[in-house]
């Protein structure tokens, strides 16, 4: 009895490590709709801290999958149970936003704005890369999300 309950127990403490993480994925949308009321702004302090919020949390959350093997396990175990068809539009940019933050960004050949913004499609690319085939078809099942990926050239 003793065993099943020091198993149980660290099975809801694993749940809710990776449950945080995946929280941290869902925080990313707020970010998102930060930044679509502010992207076509003038780039003052308080927009490059939105962009920077958006796409660090892009970042960060594919350095948590990429570098985190039990992470991976887990979301490719809860994939298809959890994967909600709106999260792509929830989270990803369009390829006319993202240009249009990349033509604010640089200014006079100065790149003015956070290395994360610059290098967002790289990062996407990579996240493309640690998911399954199955993953894959089923992100692109949606016919917006397929779209906008391939615009940006994912």
């Amino acid at each position: 009895m003793r065993l099943i309950l020091i198993m149980s127990l660290m099975l809801i403490l694993s749940s809710c490590r990776y449950g945080v993480t995946f929280s941290n994925f869902k925080v990313i949308g707020e970010h998102k709709q930060n930044l679509e009321l502010v992207y076509d702004q003038e780039l003052t302090t308080e927009n490059q801290k939105i962009l920077k919020e958006y796409f660090k949390g892009i970042k960060d959350f594919l350095y948590e999958f990429k570098t985190n093997v039990n992470y991976q396990n887990y979301t490719h175990r809860k994939f298809f149970r959890y994967f909600n068809d709106s999260y792509c539009e929830d989270i990803v940019i369009s390829k006319q936003m993202y240009e249009t933050i990349m033509n604010k960004c640089n200014v006079s050949g100065f790149y003015i704005c956070a290395e994360e913004v610059r290098y967002y499609t790289e990062m996407l690319k990579e996240a493309k890369k640690l998911l399954t085939e199955l993953e894959i078809t089923k992100i692109n099942d949606n016919n917006n999300c397929q779209r906008k990926l391939r615009a940006l050239g994912i």
